[in-house]
């Protein structure tokens, strides 16, 4: 599996809509990507989005609100013209992936704002295309769309987050982002949720937004960087995902994951080995596959 993952880097297509300026941890050449790695970046206008968005035929959007129904459990404050917009928006966002071939993609929340056109940012097209197999990364992050891609190939059902917060006291670190997450890790016994959420940054409407926490059990975290001499390296955590009560209050995919090597350990090897502040999370125990994908690659790997 690492093998075949590190042979689709090398035809490996990322699509990128905006990069978020403040970011430093997440910059990376596209230059140096396409030469060490492989994978070839371009950046796009937000207006091939809104292109295939009037684009979209009627049956496109209706066949995502059916897969929705059939994979979700519906907020009852979710109005159909919002439920139908954010469908005909993922429409839009696979349509375009599809037509330029690319196989992972990152969307800069400001570049839909900016653009004036849309009424919505991409949280469910977002959830929903990586539980097809896509990748994805926020703000821009194209070495976290990489890695999600990769991790899509090398493990299955990879999922794109965030370390929030610490909680000393579980000895953990509390996992989201703003409303995108692959619901293929969610957990078994639990509904997975569609909502009505408001949305405070890119001043838009109600995205609606997939809610779930993740499946409890063995987890492995990676993040990929740019280092210093246009060379790139895989920070990576083994752990565990904790059995996360019910968070009413976060209305985003959520779940607690706590470090072999603790919370503290952790994150200090994390921020000493430059790991940025997004990851691509695998179930199970990956690790072996990603030290064997970074030696393919001569890609350097760093356990924390």
């Amino acid at each position: 599996m690492a093998a075949k993952a590190a042979a689709q880097m090398r035809n490996m297509r990322i699509g990128q809509v905006g990069q978020m300026p403040t970011m430093g941890d997440i910059q990376a050449s596209t230059a140096s990507i396409r030469a060490k790695l492989g994978p070839l970046v371009e950046q796009n206008s937000a207006g091939l989005i809104y292109r295939e968005f009037e684009a979209a035929a009627e049956d496109e959007v209706e066949a995502v609100v059916k897969a929705n129904r059939e994979n979700f459990e519906i907020d009852v404050r979710l109005s159909d013209q919002s439920h139908r917009y954010a469908a005909r928006l993922q429409a839009a966002v696979e349509r375009w992936l599809r037509l330029y071939g690319y196989d992972g993609f990152t969307i800069q929340f400001d570049a839909l704002t900016y653009d004036g056109r849309f009424k919505q940012l991409h949280m469910m097209a977002s959830s929903n295309l990586m539980a097809k197999g896509y990748g994805y990364s926020a703000e821009g992050d194209i070495c976290g769309a990489i890695a999600v891609t990769a991790g899509h190939i090398l493990a299955g059902d990879a999922h794109f987050t965030e370390m929030y917060a610490m909680d000393f006291e579980r000895d953990s670190v509390l996992m989201s982002h703003m409303g995108e997450g692959n619901w293929k890790i969610a957990r078994n016994d639990r509904p997975i949720r569609l909502i009505d959420r408001p949305l405070g940054i890119g001043g838009l409407e109600n995205p609606p937004t997939v809610v779930f926490s993740a499946q409890p059990g063995t987890a492995t975290l990676v993040s990929m960087v740019s280092i210093p001499g246009e060379n790139f390296r895989l920070v990576v955590s083994k752990g565990e995902i904790l059995d996360t009560e019910v968070l009413n209050d976060v209305e985003m995919p959520y779940f607690h994951y706590r470090p072999d090597s603790g919370v503290k350990a952790c994150l200090n090897g994390w921020l000493r080995a430059g790991g940025s502040h997004h990851q691509c999370l695998n179930l199970g125990d990956q690790v072996v596959r990603w030290k064997t994908f970074c030696e393919l690659l001569n890609m350097e790997f760093v356990t924390v």
